[in-house]
């Protein structure tokens, strides 16, 4: 099983992309899968996992991301393995899977980077959409910023709705 470690910044903070391949079954009840859709699963979907999974952990948060793709490259484009290589994320072992319906089965949210999921998710997951993000390709500081700025305020929500479900009524 493949699975995400971070080290300290120290130590050059490292993490295994090869989490957004983690198995597809259901969650922890304490947990929340967020899945992240791009055409090819290799490079918004990724760099939204590294970063989202990264802030969870930190933040000491039961909740993880998966990466999938509509279209699946077969690796992950050397600019992005080399841009998240110096944001302090190491990918190593990882190959862009196909979305599927068990991801939506298992997952507490979708997070789509302009692609139409609905065929597969239906109505049985909440679906955001990502929209026009700048490409990483083109310039990948930018790209990879404008997906980060939406993935902490991601975060903080997810966590301020774990909050209140944690809070007594009254």
């Amino acid at each position: 099983m493949s699975r995400i470690f971070l080290l300290p910044a120290a130590l050059a903070l490292s993490a295994v992309a090869a989490a957004a391949q983690a198995p597809r079954s259901a969650p922890k009840s304490d947990s929340s899968t967020v899945v992240f859709v791009c055409e090819h699963g290799s490079v918004k979907s990724v760099v939204a996992v590294s970063y989202f999974n990264s802030e969870a952990r930190r933040r000491g948060l039961p909740l993880r991301a998966i990466s999938r793709g509509t279209h699946p490259d077969s690796a992950v484009p050397g600019p992005i393995r080399d841009g998240l290589r110096r944001d302090g994320f190491e990918i190593r072992a990882f190959t862009p899977t196909l979305f599927g319906r068990a991801d939506v089965r298992g997952a507490s949210l979708l997070v789509s980077f302009d692609q139409d999921v609905s065929p597969v998710a239906g109505n049985l997951l909440a679906i955001e959409r990502w929209d026009g993000l700048p490409a990483l390709s083109l310039d990948y500081s930018v790209g990879r910023d404008s997906i980060r700025a939406r993935v902490a305020k991601l975060v903080d929500r997810l966590a301020a709705e774990r909050n209140a479900r944690g809070r007594p009524k009254g």
